[in-house]
């Protein structure tokens, strides 16, 4: 018989109240602090797991708000930080891309990759087709394309994901010569 999950702590009904009536309060308080809708519903997820998980900490009820505010403004540092160190690492590799040595041999090898790819992107659907075009080939930036679409960056990096899929299906249909001999010469056979 298989060994059950201990059961957690039930959410304390004062904290799931509070978190409800006060949300568009600290939704606010989050957007004016980030600057974008996405991020801030994306922080305020954060707070309210974390609200629930840390329920043990709250001493007095009649605190309960400042407390909620304290925890927000504790998760919202983390956001901070976790989106610093994201950027660092963002400027690190672009530097190191930009210091590399060139090679000949992997600018070959990105030219002659599968020539099946370049003919079959446009074949996709126009959408799908776009995607893979502007941030797969281009290193186009997802925040802003998925701005330019009036999507969630939740709701771009599905369409990608479907779109790498119908890419995939299309070239394992087509490039027969290419699993047999590998991708990376795809002269027709």
């Amino acid at each position: 018989m298989p060994k059950q999950a201990v059961s957690e702590k039930p959410p304390n009904p004062a904290i799931i109240k509070a978190l409800t009536q006060h949300h568009e309060e600290f939704l606010g308080f989050l957007v004016k602090r980030v600057g974008s809708l996405d991020d801030a519903r994306d922080v305020l997820q954060d707070f309210c797991v974390r609200a629930i998980s840390k329920q043990g900490q709250l001493r007095k009820k009649e605190s309960l708000v400042s407390w909620l505010y304290a925890l927000l403004r504790s998760t919202l540092s983390d956001h901070y930080r976790k989106a610093g160190h994201h950027k660092h690492l963002k400027q690190a590799y672009s530097e190191e891309l930009d210091t590399a040595p060139k090679t000949a041999i992997i600018d070959e090898f990105y030219d002659t990759f599968c020539s099946c790819l370049h003919t079959l992107l446009p074949a996709l659907p126009p959408d799908q087709g776009l995607l893979l075009k502007k941030l797969d080939l281009e290193n186009g930036d997802r925040k802003e394309m998925a701005r330019e679409l009036g999507i969630s960056s939740g709701t771009l990096s599905v369409r990608l994901y479907r779109s790498r899929q119908a890419l995939r299906q299309a070239l394992l249909r087509s490039c027969t010569g290419c699993l047999k001999h590998g991708f990376d010469d795809c002269a027709p056979s």
